[in-house]
């Protein structure tokens, strides 16, 4: 099945039909509903259709959760009810299974409303996805790939109505010669309004739609259907068809007509309608914002002849089209199931940006906000004895960060805000922490000015913007020792490392990195490939870095290759033990950090082969799932 895009249904309160729906009792519907009658809650939901249906009366509303029901049999409505999903016909499916028609409606004030109806199956009959009697409404929903002889989406007999719909893909079809409405089927009356009805099939008259005795199809656009009579729609006797765009229909004349007393008004089709039964009836083509095969967009591109060349009519007053904007715009309705119309752009600050797509809609100076990690935090874990292991418990520094990008209408950088967390210490050493921008414009070194730093030590020097000196990199030192940040409680090792001592409160720093200049783009910084760092116990040279990111300039190179380390700078490796093991850690979210001297692999079991796989065997090794930790071994403040 094609997939039509930028189609969607939006549910649409129709207030002179759903006057009902509020005055008796709300019963429920849902496939994890304990089914005990009377319904009245989403745990005690009916969990299928007819049974809360029929412990209804007149006036009930029905509401149903998402899922996929699956017939054997037909749903049957016979009282004045609403049926209503609770999130829409993309969220809950009524599916035929290929064995049944999906509902028969039968009241004239019953109501389906917001529903995807698919698969229904009746060849000998009338409607395979629904099929109303006498009276009765479905709107907002999606009938799709149902087969009827009459009928294959929706068939209406006497009396009822569709409305708001998307209709596609269904087949008119007695597994014969017959079949009449691909689409949908009117005999003696009914009405189908703001549909788009697509892709349809009838093997014999009516490929979108077929009226029989009497019917009114008003604002709908019929396109891509077909049917050796009719390929769009087929009239005949009192038939009434306005507003409607017939085009683009295939295996016969876009129309037909039969019989007597038919009459087309303010519709788009080609070839020309007789002038006997046709009224201010257009042959220009709809111009369509797209009409390839499965990009399909049946919105109307501005100057179409379809604009403003509609008949008003009463109920349009107060209703919609298909994508829930009012059914007049501009004082006359458009033909068609989607009403053009220009919104009103409202851009408070001048910037060019409208308001709803501003994130500073007063400022002209700021447009936009970009956040990494896209949501949330990311977190960093070191062990600071490298070039040896330690106890490998990688809590010695425990910094979460966040990067919020804020730039202009020119999509130009106003400035970068940079907030760590810093949250454990578990160690002896009087660590620092700082990053640098590997792949960032080298004019950022001395085009960027920083604050927001803690730096207190006296073995840092900056350039006079607050980047570090001596760096081929833009490089910024967050804090140059731990202890100025986190205070010892007294006892225990480090900072917020043993369950038993007592929580040190984080510290958090922002670091703002203002350009000098508004010519730097998100891609100058690429804050994406940011490489952060610490250094271990105020010894400038002695850098802990992620595994193969590369130092600084300002690393003592002879380290690397001692002790654990099996670096080989040349080769492009850092970072990396003997055994293929990191230093540092970072990932996407807040990170559960070991108990002092709690290597990490005793609370994270699948940590060794994630690391030693660089990454391929378990990438989610820090996630609480059954199997993957010893929560025990993690620290929770105050839980000994």
């Amino acid at each position: 099945m094609k997939t039509l895009k930028h189609i969607s249904i939006t549910l649409i309160l129709l207030l002179s039909f759903t006057a009902n729906a509020s005055t008796g009792t709300t019963r429920y519907v849902s496939l994890s509903g304990s089914n005990t009658a009377p319904f009245l809650t989403l745990s005690t939901a009916a969990n299928t259709f007819q049974a809360a249906i029929n412990a209804s009366s007149n006036g009930d509303l029905i509401l149903v959760e998402n899922g996929t029901y699956t017939l054997t049999t037909f749903i049957s409505i016979t009282k004045s009810i609403t049926l209503r999903s609770i999130n829409g016909p993309n969220n809950v499916i009524i599916d035929g299974n290929g064995v049944t028609k999906c509902f028969e409606i039968n009241n004239f004030t019953a109501i389906v409303d917001g529903f995807t109806i698919m698969n229904g199956y009746n060849p000998s009959g009338f409607g395979g996805g629904v099929n109303i009697k006498n009276g009765g409404l479905v709107q907002n929903c999606i009938i799709k790939e149902n087969q009827a002889r009459d009928g294959g989406g929706i068939a209406i007999d006497d009396s009822g109505a569709i409305m708001n719909s998307i209709i596609m893909n269904n087949l008119a079809s007695d597994n014969g010669v017959s079949g009449y409405g691909g689409g949908v089927r009117l005999l003696n009356g009914g009405e189908a309004r703001n549909c788009l009805i697509t892709e349809n099939v009838s093997v014999k008259y009516g490929g979108g739609v077929n009226i029989w005795n009497a019917g009114n199809v008003f604002n709908c656009t019929i396109t891509k259907n077909s049917a050796p009579n009719g390929a769009g729609i087929r009239t005949r006797n009192n038939s009434m068809i306005k507003n409607t765009i017939i085009y683009y229909n295939t295996g016969g004349v876009n129309w037909e007509v039969n019989g007597i007393g038919y009459q087309y008004y303010n519709c788009a089709t080609t070839p020309a309608l007789g002038s006997s039964y046709s009224t201010d009836c257009i042959t220009n083509i709809p111009a369509f914002i797209n009409i390839t095969s499965g990009s399909e967009d049946y919105h109307l591109q501005s100057g179409s002849a379809c604009i403003d060349a509609g008949y008003n009519l009463s109920w349009m007053n107060t209703s919609f089209d298909l994508d829930g904007n009012n059914r007049i715009f501009n004082s006359i309705v458009d033909m068609g199931c989607y009403e053009f119309n220009t919104p009103t752009i409202i851009d408070t600050d001048g910037d060019g940006i409208p308001d709803d797509e501003d994130d500073f809609p007063n400022d002209p100076g700021k447009a936009f906000i970009n956040n990494f990690p896209a949501s949330g935090y990311g977190s960093l874990g070191f062990e600071d004895l490298w070039p040896g292991t330690g106890d490998y418990d990688f809590n010695d520094i425990i910094v979460d960060y966040r990067f919020v990008t804020i730039t202009n209408a020119s999509n130009k950088v106003v400035k970068i805000n940079g907030t760590f967390v810093v949250k454990a210490s578990g160690a002896y050493l009087r660590n620092g922490f700082g990053f640098n921008l590997p792949n960032a414009n080298i004019s950022l070194i001395s085009g960027l000015n920083i604050s927001g730093y803690d730096l207190r030590e006296g073995f840092i020097t900056l350039n006079s913007n607050g980047t570090e000196s001596g760096q081929s990199k833009p490089t910024i030192i967050v804090f140059d020792d731990v202890f100025n940040l986190l205070t010892h409680p007294g006892i225990g090792t480090g900072v917020n490392t043993e369950n038993w001592a007592p929580f040190v409160p984080y510290d958090t720093l922002t670091i703002t990195m203002t350009p000098s200049t508004l010519n730097y783009t998100m891609n100058d910084f690429s804050m994406e490939t940011w490489n952060p760092f610490i250094i271990v116990n105020h010894e400038r040279g002695k850098e802990v870095h992620l595994i193969n990111y590369p130092p600084t300039d300002l690393v003592n190179q002879s380290f690397f290759g001692t002790w654990e380390d099996n670096s080989n700078p040349s080769q492009g490796k850092y970072y990396r033990s003997l055994n293929g093991l990191p230093w540092a850690i970072n990932i996407t979210e807040p990170f559960e950090w070991p108990r002092e001297k709690i290597e990490i692999g005793w609370a994270y079991f699948h940590f060794i082969e994630w690391a030693q796989s660089s990454g391929a065997t378990y990438p989610d090794w820090y996630k609480n799932y059954p199997g993957y930790r010893n929560n025990g071994n993690l620290y929770h403040p105050n839980n000994p």
